[in-house]
């Protein structure tokens, strides 16, 4: 059976929408063959919390209520990420799919070297290998935020960490995604989590000293250079047919009703 690779370069959206729509290739993926790449950003700017969080636990409501920044739960693991000026993308594809890996490195693995081709082409070298031994004194310590929580196969330019991901197998289909940082404006998700100064100062220190975005590297760097250039990279790394395909009208239509369903906000936007 011939597999499709459907590049989905998106529009901003709403933080329900962006969420429901990751959910909706994941479900779709029963009996398909085809595998989504998909390329999004936020409107309003948003922090995405892993999903065994509780908003009201970790988050300060009003401080982001009043910044205009909205929150949602992710059905991935891992810790709160603010999605600020970033390049979000996923990829979900039947876990029947070999070519994608077996198992969670293999897949992260071959996400990755897409990801690494792709901001290759635009001028910047990256490299993916385990990140334990960097982070792992520091773990001892302190609360890393997600984008600094050690994980496999990180993506890592200048010796700092670029790209942030998180997975989620189910019995029919993988979903991964992450975020690439154009801008610094993810470092300030310190500012909205329940925490004292001195935690607040650590973690802002952190991210500056151990992590990078885009712009740290190549000022004038535009999104829609690197969209285009990832995009290249995932269909040059990856062995099957293409097709870019935005989303149809009744896509879009079935997205928005689970995004507005009561039983997506109950379980994604409940505090």
């Amino acid at each position: 059976m011939t597999v499709c690779l459907r590049i989905i370069d998106d529009f901003s959206h709403s933080a329900a929408f962006n969420m429901a729509a990751d959910l909706y290739c994941l479900d779709s993926c029963v009996g398909e063959s085809v595998v989504y790449f998909r390329l999004y950003d936020w409107q309003p700017p948003c922090i995405t919390i892993g999903y065994m969080q509780k908003a009201i636990e970790i988050l300060d409501l009003e401080r982001l209520k009043k910044d205009d920044i909205a929150w949602i739960r992710r059905p991935t693991g891992g810790r709160a990420v603010l999605h600020d000026r970033d390049i979000t993308y996923s990829c979900i594809f039947p876990i029947s799919l070999i070519a994608m890996g077996k198992n969670v490195m293999e897949t992260y693995s071959i996400i990755s070297q897409c990801l690494i081709t792709g901001i290759a082409l635009c001028g910047i070298k990256c490299d993916s290998h385990d990140s334990f031994d960097q982070f792992l004194e520091t773990k001892r310590e302190f609360k890393l935020p997600c984008f600094l929580a050690p994980n496999r196969k990180e993506i890592m330019a200048k010796g700092k960490k670029l790209v942030g991901s998180a997975q989620k197998r189910t019995t029919h289909a993988v979903l991964q995604h992450g975020s690439i940082p154009m801008t610094e404006a993810y470092r300030n998700l310190p500012d909205y989590l329940l925490l004292i100064d001195a935690q607040r100062s650590v973690q802002k220190e952190l991210l500056g000293a151990k992590s990078v975005c885009l712009k740290d590297i190549n000022p004038t760097l535009e999104a829609s250079i690197v969209r285009h250039a990832l995009i290249k990279g995932v269909v040059a790394s990856l062995p099957f047919e293409t097709i870019e395909k935005p989303w149809t009208k009744e896509e879009v239509e079935k997205i928005e009703v689970l995004a507005h369903s009561e039983e997506f906000r109950n379980h994604w936007m409940a505090a």
